[in-house]
């Protein structure tokens, strides 16, 4: 990492700070409960409805989707630090939770994860979440609660 990138990020990270903009590096959220092949579906459903593409898959015992990095266009909070890119993804976690008459119930865990360039610096920087990022990801929590809510009444 050369001597610019290690100012411009030092920099970006102190000017979040000072302006109350700089938010944690993990974006993480319960989304809630399902069956595994509800739990499958939706974020399959969630994945797609925000335009990001699935690169990892895991479905043995848990399931474990991961996205690409996905370009996206800077927020106002990250360009006035000096962004110049950003890229976003989704991993998504269930986890069985317990069962029931109707089979396995998994718990839901949402992660949204955030990098930035500043500058014309090669590297990327996954050290913060602004606060217009943190409202895009609250977005996506949001939508994806209102799936499970509407997933209606299963019957085996």
């Amino acid at each position: 990492m050369t001597r610019f990138t290690l100012a411009a990020l030092t920099l970006l990270a102190v000017g979040c700070a000072s302006a109350g903009g700089g938010g944690s590096p993990l974006f993480r959220r319960e989304i809630g409960t399902a069956s595994k092949i509800d739990a499958y579906t939706l974020a399959m459903r969630v994945i797609q409805s925000f335009q990001y593409e699935v690169i990892s898959e895991d479905t043995s015992m848990v399931i474990r989707l991961e996205t690409d990095w996905r370009p996206r266009r800077p927020f106002d909070d990250e360009v006035a630090l000096g962004v110049t890119a950003a890229e976003s993804r989704l991993i998504i976690d269930a986890r069985p939770r317990g069962f029931s008459e109707l089979g396995d119930i998994y718990t839901i865990y949402l992660t949204v994860e955030n990098r930035l360039r500043v500058g014309n610096t090669p590297d990327w920087s996954e050290s913060l979440n602004t606060k217009m990022f943190q409202e895009y990801a609250e977005g996506i929590v949001a939508e994806y609660k209102r799936e499970l809510r509407n997933i209606g009444v299963r019957r085996f």
